[in-house]
């Protein structure tokens, strides 16, 4: 029987999306003051407030949504590919990105295009350069990987998705690697899980998803009939009517612990002989 697979969602699981967003946002309007004397704060608060607004307001929104897109990669990401959606948001962003620095700075009472062309690059600039990752993924993804088979299925676009892990070191730790809009299923739809599992040639018993969204990953496990361990990072409430992990953890560390739990046959696996 081949070893279980453990099934990984990657934003804000092991790479930290928001974390990412918010810090290039902040460099960018730190540029602006030192360019022009805008007020970093009052400009990455109208950012934060604009961006989403375009963003739900564009006709390429339900498609975004659908495959797990936001507007912190709009501002940045080329989302090549012939998909029509993926064509679609590749001739959207340049309008885009435009619309939210240009109203960012009018927002803050500081009208220039010239700047708004800067800090558009300049953000562009600053989420290529910096993907960071959990510190504790790499050493849990090498524990975990010893006894079971690893997937990665994430929500989004191919290029924007492999863009980030191409910054990181983790690729290789895992056999496959599922990216939603390269096969026009996201989750939570059950067959994004059932097509990973077919990818690393893993059963559905003992297999477990593990990510951060109690609506896309949570949610998703248990449509597909899977066990799920969720990663609060303290940024999701649970509602009345939202999916119940198996697990609940706060930290990567703590997801060994918990498989034990859920499958004591399947984690003790490592100590046999």
């Amino acid at each position: 029987m081949p070893p279980p697979a453990l099934l990984f969602d990657l934003d804000n699981t092991l790479l930290m999306e928001d974390q990412a967003t918010f810090s290039s946002v902040h460099r960018a309007c730190e540029l602006a003051h030192d360019r022009a004397g805008v007020e970093a704060e009052a400009l990455h608060a109208s950012v934060l407030r604009i961006a989403p607004e375009v963003w739900r307001a564009a006709p390429i929104y339900a498609y975004a949504e659908e495959m797990g897109m936001w507007w912190g990669e709009g501002l940045w990401g080329e989302f090549r590919g012939d998909a029509p959606g993926l064509r679609s948001l590749r001739a959207f962003v340049p309008g885009f990105r435009r619309e939210v620095w240009r109203g960012a700075l009018a927002a803050a009472a500081a009208p220039d295009e010239a700047l708004a062309t800067e800090l558009e690059a300049a953000y562009v600039t600053a989420r290529r350069a910096r993907q960071p990752v959990d510190t504790e993924a790499e050493r849990v993804l090498d524990d975990l990987g010893r006894d079971h088979r690893l997937a990665l299925v994430t929500n989004g676009a191919p290029d924007v998705q492999r863009e980030k892990l191409a910054g990181t070191t983790l690729a290789p730790r895992f056999a496959a690697i599922v990216i939603s809009a390269e096969l026009g299923i996201a989750k939570p739809d059950p067959r994004i899980f059932d097509h990973a599992l077919r990818a690393i040639g893993a059963e559905r018993e003992g297999a477990v998803v593990i990510g951060d969204s109690l609506t896309r990953d949570v949610a998703g496990a248990r449509g597909a009939g899977l066990r799920s361990i969720w990663i609060d990072r303290g940024g999701e409430s649970p509602r009345p009517d939202d999916a119940v992990p198996d697990a609940r953890v706060t930290a990567l560390s703590q997801i060994r612990s918990h498989l034990a739990a859920l499958a004591p046959d399947v984690a003790s696996l490592r100590g046999s002989p």
